[in-house]
C-alpha cells in the first residue's frame, strides 16, 4: 500500500518512475545517508545497522510490486546487505562431447556482482571445471591413415571392460566406428573415422583397441588409430568465492561448449550447465536489528505509536517486516516475490543460510495477515465508529431479511401447519396467493425489520468488538507466558488465528442476540401461523403478554441458542474456508473486483447453505412453539414433532431455508460491506498504515 501511494506523483513515468522513487528512498534511508566522512567520529554501529535494515525493508516493498518490479535495483541493493559469496554449486546438467584435459579444459566464467561498479564494491567469484569419464567414446583419433585402399575398411573396437573397472558400472555396449577415405593427397589412405555408437563402460585404466582392416591389395600399410574418452563436467571447484552477490538469487554459471574438435560427437555434444548459490553473513530473511547486545530490539512495542498517522520515523520503516520474511528470485515470473519458509508461521524463525534445499513458499501481499499485518495497525473504537457499525450491521439485516419476508412467510407456514402446506416450495407459494392474497406475503415484516434492526446492529457490532477482546487476550497471554517475545510475533498469531477469532466471537455475539430475537420472532410466528389473532403487531404484542405473561416472549430463547449459535459459527466458518480456497485457486479474483464479488457470493450462498443444514431442526422447534398459545418445553415440542413425522419432520422446510438463507447471507454480507464503506468504517478505513514514503516524496518535491 506504501509503494502504491508513494508511486502517484510518477505514475506517468512508469517503469523509469519507479526506479526514481527506489533510489530516492535508498539515498534516503540507506548508508549513503550516513556521514562517513569524519574518520574522527565514524557512524554509529547502531546507525549503520539502521541503514542497513532500511534497505533490507525498501526491497521487501518494491518486491510487491508485479509491474514495472525494478529488478536490477533491488538486486543491488540485496547484494549490497547481504555481500554473499559462492558457497555452493549444483550442477544441472554435466553436458556431453568435451575432450579430455590434457586437450583442454571449458572456461567457468561467473557473472559480475550487482554491487560490482558501486560504492559497496565486490569482486567476481572464478573457478575451474573438474572432469570425469561418463564411459562414452567421443571419437576415433588416425595415427596413421595407412596407403593403398580402394575401399573404405572396416573399423572394430575392442569390448568396453567387465567388473567394476569401468567409469560407468553396470551396463555395458560396444561402440562402433565408420572410416571414411581421404581425397586428393589422401586419395588411398584413410581420411578420418566416425564414431557410429559412442558405446556404454569404457575407461581410460582399460586399453581400447581400434582395429583397421588392411589395404586388399600388396604392399598397403594399414591405418592405425587411438582411441579418445568423452568427458562431463561434474561439478565446479570455487578458486574464489568473490563478494557483493545477493543471497536471494541464484546465479547462472556459463561453462563453455565442447571446443571444435570434438566435432565428431555430432549433435551429441551438448554444453554443461550449472547454478550457484551464493551465501552472505545476512540475507534478505535475517534482519539487520537483532537481539544481540550490540543491536536494537525490531519490535513494534518499540515504534512510537503516535508517529503513525503524522508520518514516517526510521522506526517504523525498520518494523515493516521482521526476520523470516525475506525475497526469492522467481524465474518464471522474472521478478523478486515475497516469500518465507514453508516449514514455520513463526516470523522469528529466521530462514539462514543459502537458497538452495530450502523450500520457499510465496506470500499475498495484500491480502491475508502475512503480508499486511506488518504495516498496518487497527484503529481505536470510539463512540463514533461504534455507531457507525451499529449503523451498518442494522441497516442491512433489517433489509436483507425485509426483502426476504415473502419467503420466511411460506416457510413459517409450511413449518406450521404441514399437513396443509405439503406442495412443495412453488406449490406452497401458490396456494398462499390463492388463498390468501399477495398481502399475505408480507405478514409480519414488522417485527420482522424491527428484530434484526435492533439485534442485528448488536450482532455485527458485537462481533467486531469480541474478535477484537479475544485477539487482545491471547497476545496478552502470549507475551505473559514467553518473555522476551516481540509483540510482532504475538501479533502475527492473532492473526493467524483470523477464522477461530471469527468463529469465537459470532457465537460469543449470537448468545446475546438470542435473548433480542427471542421476542419480536414469537410475535412474528404468531402472526404468520394465526392472521386473525390481532390487527396489528402490537395488538399481537399485547394479547400475548396478556394471556401468556411477559416471559413467555422469552420462553424460546434456550431453543433460539441451539438454532442461533451453531447458525453464525456455520456462517462464518463455511464462508471464509470456501472464500480462502477459491482465492486460491483463482488468485486473479485478488485483484478484480468483479471477481471478488463473486467469490464473496459464492461463499455466503455456501455458508447459507451449511448454516441452514445445522440450524433447521431448532427453527422447525421455534416454530411449533410459537404457532399458537401453549404451555410446552421446547423438549416436548420436540418430542411431539417427531411422533408426528419421525426425525424427518424435523427437516421440513429446509429446502425453502436453503434458499432463503443462501439469499440472506450473501446480501447480507454485500450490504454490510457497502454500508460499513459509505459509513467510513470499512476495512482500509478502520486501518493506521505506515506512511514510509512521506519523506521520500516530499524530498522530491523540494527538489
Amino acid at each position: 500500500a506504501s509503494v502504491e501511494v508513494g508511486l502517484i506523483d510518477f505514475e506517468k513515468e512508469e517503469e523509469e518512475g519507479v526506479s526514481k522513487l527506489i533510489d530516492s528512498l535508498a539515498k534516503r534511508y540507506g548508508p549513503s545517508s550516513l556521514d562517513s566522512s569524519d574518520s574522527e567520529n565514524p557512524p554509529l554501529e547502531s546507525d549503520v545497522l539502521r541503514s542497513k535494515e532500511a534497505l533490507r525493508q525498501i526491497a521487501l516493498l518494491f518486491s510487491l510490486l508485479g509491474e514495472y518490479q525494478p529488478v536490477d535495483y533491488i538486486t543491488q541493493i540485496l547484494a549490497a546487505d547481504d555481500n554473499a559469496k559462492i558457497d555452493k554449486i549444483i550442477m544441472m546438467d554435466g553436458g556431453c562431447g568435451y575432450p579430455p584435459p590434457a586437450y583442454t579444459t571449458p572456461d567457468v566464467k561467473f557473472p559480475e556482482p550487482p554491487t560490482s561498479g558501486t560504492a559497496f564494491g565486490g569482486s567476481i567469484a572464478n573457478g575451474k571445471a573438474i572432469m570425469k569419464e561418463n564411459g562414452r567414446l567421443l571419437k576415433v583419433e588416425l595415427t596413421q591413415g595407412g596407403r593403398g585402399y580402394l575401399n573404405a575398411p572396416s573399423v572394430e573396437i575392442s569390448s568396453p571392460p567387465d567388473g567394476d573397472g569401468g567409469a560407468t558400472k553396470g551396463e555395458t555396449i560396444q561402440a562402433t566406428a565408420q572410416a571414411y577415405l581421404g581425397k586428393k593427397k589422401l586419395k588411398g589412405s584413410v581420411g578420418r573415422i566416425e564414431i557410429l555408437d559412442p558405446g556404454l563402460g569404457y575407461n581410460s585404466l582399460n586399453n581400447i583397441t581400434i582395429t583397421v582392416s588392411p589395404p586388399e591389395g600388396e604392399g598397403g600399410v594399414a591405418a592405425t588409430a587411438k582411441a579418445i574418452i568423452e568427458y562431463e563436467i561434474i561439478g565446479i571447484d570455487v578458486v574464489d568465492s568473490g563478494s557483493g552477490y545477493a543471497a536471494e538469487q541464484a546465479i547462472n554459471i556459463v561453462i563453455d561448449p565442447p571446443p571444435g574438435v570434438a566435432s565428431g560427437s555430432g549433435s551429441r555434444a551438448r554444453s554443461a550447465f550449472a547454478i550457484a548459490y551464493p551465501k552472505g553473513k545476512s540475507t534478505s530473511y535475517e534482519s539487520f536489528i537483532g537481539s544481540g547486545s550490540n543491536t536494537l530490539s525490531a519490535s513494534l512495542s518499540n515504534v512510537d505509536t503516535t508517529q503513525w498517522v503524522t508520518g514516517p520515523t526510521s522506526s517504523q520503516l525498520l518494523a515493516l517486516l521482521p526476520s523470516g520474511f525475506g525475497l526469492q528470485y522467481d524465474n518464471e515470473l522474472d521478478r523478486y516475490v515475497l516469500s518465507r519458509g514453508s516449514s514455520s508461521n513463526n516470523w522469528e524463525d529466521i530462514l539462514g543460510g543459502s537458497l538452495e534445499g530450502q523450500k520457499f513458499k510465496p506470500i499475498n501481499p495484500i491480502f491475508g495477515f502475512r503480508g499486511r499485518s506488518p504495516i498496518e495497525k487497527e484503529k481505536t473504537l470510539d463512540v463514533s465508529k461504534v455507531a457507525r457499525f451499529v449503523a451498518s450491521g442494522a441497516i442491512c439485516s433489517s433489509i436483507a431479511h425485509f426483502s426476504l419476508t415473502p419467503l420466511d412467510v411460506v416457510k413459517t407456514k409450511s413449518q406450521t401447519k404441514p399437513d396443509v402446506y405439503n406442495l412443495g416450495i412453488v406449490g406452497n407459494f401458490k396456494k398462499v396467493l390463492e388463498e390468501e392474497g399477495a398481502s399475505t406475503f408480507l405478514d409480519g415484516w414488522e417485527p420482522t425489520f424491527a428484530g434484526f434492526f435492533i439485534a442485528g446492529g448488536f450482532a455485527f457490532f458485537a462481533t467486531e468488538y469480541f474478535r477484537r477482546y479475544y485477539g487482545s487476550l491471547i497476545m496478552s497471554a502470549m507475551m505473559a507466558q514467553k518473555s522476551g517475545i516481540s509483540e510482532v510475533s504475538a501479533m502475527t498469531t492473532v492473526s493467524s488465528l483470523e477464522i477461530p477469532l471469527i468463529v469465537a466471537s459470532a457465537a460469543t455475539s449470537a448468545f446475546f442476540c438470542c435473548f433480542l430475537l427471542a421476542p419480536f420472532d414469537a410475535v412474528r410466528i404468531r402472526t404468520v401461523s394465526q392472521p386473525d389473532y390481532a390487527d396489528n403487531i402490537f395488538g399481537v404484542l399485547s394479547r400475548m403478554v396478556e394471556e401468556e405473561g411477559l416471559l413467555s416472549l422469552f420462553s424460546t430463547v434456550p431453543v433460539w441458542f441451539v438454532k442461533e449459535i451453531p447458525f453464525n459459527v456455520m456462517k462464518f466458518l463455511v464462508f471464509d474456508t470456501s472464500t480462502d480456497y477459491l482465492y486460491e485457486a483463482f488468485p486473479a479474483a485478488r485483484e478484480d473486483i468483479l471477481l471478488s464479488l463473486l467469490v464473496s457470493l459464492v461463499g455466503g450462498t455456501l455458508g447459507g447453505i451449511a448454516a441452514t443444514i445445522v440450524s433447521n431442526p431448532a427453527d422447525v422447534v421455534l416454530s411449533e412453539l410459537k404457532k399458537s398459545k401453549t404451555d410446552m418445553s421446547p423438549f416436548e415440542a420436540a418430542d411431539l414433532i417427531k411422533e408426528r413425522g419421525g426425525i424427518a419432520a424435523f427437516a421440513t422446510g429446509m429446502p425453502l431455508r436453503m434458499i432463503f438463507y443462501s439469499l440472506l447471507v450473501s446480501l447480507q454480507f454485500f450490504l454490510y460491506d457497502t454500508i460499513r464503506i459509505g459509513l467510513g468504517v470499512g476495512n482500509d478505513d478502520m486501518k493506521l498504515y505506515l506512511d514510509v514514503l512521506n519523506v521520500a516524496l516530499n524530498e522530491k518535491v523540494k527538489q
